[in-house]
This record gives structure tokens, C-alpha cells and sequence, in this order.
């Protein structure tokens, strides 16, 4: 310890400015620490050597390895042992969860997914560069992003073929179900990608004055279809709706009908879908925006009310008024629309379930954590890139990624095997700290009386008394 304050002091009365003596004692001390890492590591290497000799392996070879750790590069050396008809390994790795050709440690990988879920791989790669003492590039925060994505399919892939026998269904009061997609640049000549996702809760709950959903889960996709398999699977596992009200809501897109929801949820007390009102009003706003304040806000009035006689009044108004035979066709185009969907556009007090109103329709705003990322910018996305984002912003969403990654990994999942604890044992033992004396205590050869002027130096020396 005194050695290290020592040095502290040395960097401090070496230093030029205020930033360079705190970058330079970061500096010691990430080195300080990653040494000390690298020690115990060889340490610890030391002792599983031993418990696997004595079944049958042998040393083949030391290795030297670099792993980039959040401490920084840490440095070890370590054995490859080797046992007839059996692949060679090394059991340090194999106990620590080190991977084979890969340089950064789990959860430094598991923290640059994260935070790159929320800025682009050049931002990610210059915080790291400059926040801790790795180095990366932007492919390398790429390629990071893709390989947790992969996680996070395995583990979307185990849950759709998971059927837990024993776990207890739940069975909520009412359950509110959406769907949407987003649309997103992509690269190359492919025309477009779109994010198809649904979301459920269980509820709404006030968090001041705002709301906010409780019991959510959430799936997204670039495919409809595996959207669709996520969300049917996730509600077979978890839910028991045979007593439970379900609405669910949506803007009627090809694939967000109603007999979609009801192919979803299956058997249900009650099943209400709505028509999401965000998307209504953007309809009206596209078709009859051109008629006016006046009319507009008339014809929202009759859809309040529910009144299908004055609408078709509010619209034949407008086609009256039309200016040219665009505008009479968007008018049509409009009254069809709101035929089409008038059973689904009654609300919350009509269909007496006024107790849940303002609970749907945050899909929607839900985008955001998409668009946010993969949108800005004139940002533009691969098949594969933008597949392992979406994935990693829904784990993200859940709550699900460490669990995707120590899951999917067998690497990943640590065991604390009884010979893996009795190999840290005894390098605890082989290390323990035993207190000593600051100075070696010497003595005087007496070849003298013990009265003489050398014997009497010899008692002063021995008995630590001040000449």
C-alpha cells in the first residue's frame, strides 16, 4: 500500500496540469489492477492444472493471452493441457468463461452492447477509446452488436420451444395488446425494411402525472410472421385467458386486422379491438385536411358521438366543397375507411369498459426506441446489422439481455464446481498475507567477554536501545 500511495505522490508532484495527473494516475492504477488480475489468473491456473493432472492430463504447452477487461488489457499466461481421445483445452479459460479467438471479457461486451443501443458505433468506439484504457474500432462495436443479436435470437428461439409444465399461468383482470410496424432505410438495392412489432401490459399505472404500462412484454422482428410466433408463444407460456378482457388495438395495416389479434390470444372471456386513434386522426388529417378547421373539427365531433348520419353530413359537405377531383376522391376514399372500421372505432364508455380508457394506444410512441436509433441521421441498415439492433433494443426493453447472453453462452454460465472452489482455496492459502517486520533484525558474532566495549554493542543492538 505504501508503495502505491508513493507512486500516487510521484505522479501527482510530476504532473503538468489538473487533467494530466488524473489521466496518468488512471493510468497506474488500470495497469496496477489488470496486473494484479493477470497474477491471480495465473495463480488460480496453477491449481486446476493440478486437479486435472490427477485425471489423466498433462501440460502441452504455456500460452500467453490478452483479454480486454473494463479494468483494461489484462496480461496471464496460461497451460493447454491434453489427455488421450480427448480435444485439447484450457482449463482456465473453460472456468472463467474466457471464449476461444475472442479478446474482450463477457461484461465488457455486455456494456458496449448496451450503451450502443443508444449511439452509432463511432460514438461508442471513441467513449470507449476514451473513458477506459481499451481501444476499439467501430467495426469491432459492429461486430460486438451482432454477436449479443445472435444471443438474442438463440434465446427468442428457446422460449418459443419452451413449454414449462410446472409454472403457474397468470390470469390478469384484463390484458391491452398492440401492434405496428416502422419502417427503416436499407442498404444496398433492397426497397424497404419494416420493424414489425407487438406489445402487451397488464395495466396502467400513475407515475405522477404521467401513466405508465406495468406487466409489459414486448417482441419486434423484421418479419411479421416471427413477430407473430415470439408474441403467440410468450402469451401460451405466461398466460391463462379464459377469465381475462383483452383489448387490443392497431391501425388496421395488412397483418394488424382483428383476426390477427384473435389468432393471438386464442380463448379469451372478451376480446374488444380498437382501431389506434392516432392513426385515425393522421387519415382524416391526410384526406380532408385541405376542407378546413371548421369541417375537421365537425367530423371528429360525430365520430366522438358516434353518430354515422352526421359524418356522412360532414362528408358529403366536403365533397361539395371539393376544389378539384382529387380532392372528391380522398373524400371517398375517406367515408370508405370509416365504414370499414365504424365497429371499431366506438370507445372505451360505449363498449362499457370505461374504467380502462387511456390505456391503449402507446405503440406508437413506443417506436421511438426504434426509430430514434435506426432512423436518424439517414441512418441505413443490413439485413443482418439491423436484425441483431432490433433484437438487442427489444432485450434491452424487457429487461432480458444479461439473461440472453448468460443463457445462449455455455461459456457465459460460470460453475462453481467443487473443484473449481477448492482450486481458488488453495490459491487463497498459496497467497495469504503474512504479517512481518519492516526490518530484518541482525546480530553481532560475540567472540569476546560480554563485559568488553563489542559485547556491550552487541546488548544496545539486541535490545533495539539508542546509543
Amino acid at each position: 500500500m505504501d508503495t502505491i500511495i508513493a507512486d500516487v505522490l510521484k505522479i501527482l508532484k510530476d504532473a503538468e496540469d489538473s487533467i494530466s495527473w488524473e489521466e496518468r494516475v488512471r493510468s497506474y492504477l488500470s495497469e496496477l489492477v489488470c496486473t494484479l488480475l493477470g497474477t491471480a489468473m495465473e495463480c488460480l491456473d496453477d491449481e486446476l492444472a493440478e486437479d486435472w493432472k490427477k485425471e489423466g492430463w498433462r501440460v502441452e504447452r504455456r500460452d500467453a493471452r490478452t483479454i480486454l477487461s473494463t479494468f483494461g488489457p489484462m496480461t496471464f499466461v496460461r497451460r493447454r493441457m491434453e489427455k488421450d481421445d480427448e480435444a485439447g483445452c484450457y482449463p482456465l479459460d473453460t472456468a472463467m468463461g474466457f471464449r476461444a479467438y475472442k479478446r474482450m471479457t463477457a461484461y465488457c461486451e455486455y456494456l458496449i452492447a448496451t450503451i450502443a443501443a443508444g449511439a452509432t458505433y463511432r460514438q461508442m468506439a471513441l467513449a470507449v477509446s476514451t473513458l477506459t484504457p481499451n481501444t476499439i474500432s467501430h467495426q469491432q462495436v459492429g461486430n460486438i452488436v451482432r454477436s449479443v443479436g445472435t444471443c438474442c435470437e438463440k434465446q427468442e428461439e428457446t422460449e418459443k420451444a419452451a413449454v414449462d409444465v410446472g409454472q403457474e399461468l397468470r390470469q390478469p383482470e384484463v390484458l391491452m395488446i398492440e401492434g405496428d410496424a416502422v419502417a427503416i432505410r436499407p442498404q444496398g438495392t433492397q426497397k424497404h425494411l419494416e420493424i414489425h412489432r407487438y406489445q402487451i401490459a397488464e395495466g396502467v399505472r400513475k407515475n405522477g402525472k404521467r401513466r405508465e404500462l406495468v406487466g409489459t412484454h414486448y417482441v419486434a422482428s423484421f418479419s411479421r410472421q416471427d413477430a407473430m410466433d415470439q408474441m403467440a408463444a410468450y402469451l401460451g407460456s405466461h398466460y391463462d385467458l379464459r377469465n381475462t378482457i383483452v383489448l387490443s388495438n392497431s391501425d388496421g395495416g395488412s397483418g394488424y386486422e382483428k383476426e390477427v389479434f384473435d389468432e393471438l390470444i386464442g380463448e379469451a372471456l372478451r376480446h374488444e379491438h380498437f382501431r389506434d386513434r392516432y392513426h385515425v386522426n393522421q387519415k382524416i388529417k391526410d384526406r380532408a385536411g385541405w376542407a378546413g378547421k371548421a369541417l375537421n373539427n365537425a367530423l371528429h365531433k360525430a365520430l366522438r358521438e358516434r353518430s354515422w348520419e352526421r359524418v356522412c353530413t360532414v362528408l358529403d359537405t366536403m365533397a361539395a366543397n371539393a376544389g378539384d377531383e382529387r380532392q372528391g376522391e380522398n373524400v371517398e376514399k375517406l367515408r370508405s375507411y370509416l365504414q370499414r372500421n365504424w365497429d371499431y372505432l366506438a370507445g372505451m364508455e360505449e363498449r362499457r369498459l370505461g374504467k380502462y380508457a387511456g390505456s391503449l394506444g402507446t405503440c406508437e410512441s413506443n417506436h421511438r426506441l426504434y426509430s430514434y436509433r435506426m432512423k436518424k441521421q439517414g441512418r441505413r441498415w443490413g439485413q443482418d446489422g439491423g436484425r441483431a439492433m432490433v433484437r438487442l433494443l427489444t432485450a434491452l426493453k424487457n429487461g432480458e439481455l444479461r439473461k440472453a447472453m448468460t443463457e445462449t453462452e455455455d461459456t457465459f454460465q460460470k460453475k462453481y464446481t467443487p473443484d473449481f472452489r477448492g482450486a481458488v482455496r488453495r490459491a487463497l492459502k498459496a497467497v495469504k498475507f503474512q504479517e512481518h517486520e519492516g526490518i530484518k533484525h541482525g546480530n553481532i558474532a560475540l567472540n569476546a567477554p560480554s563485559s568488553s566495549a563489542v559485547g556491550y554493542l552487541a546488548k544496545v543492538l539486541s535490545a533495539g536501545v539508542a546509543c
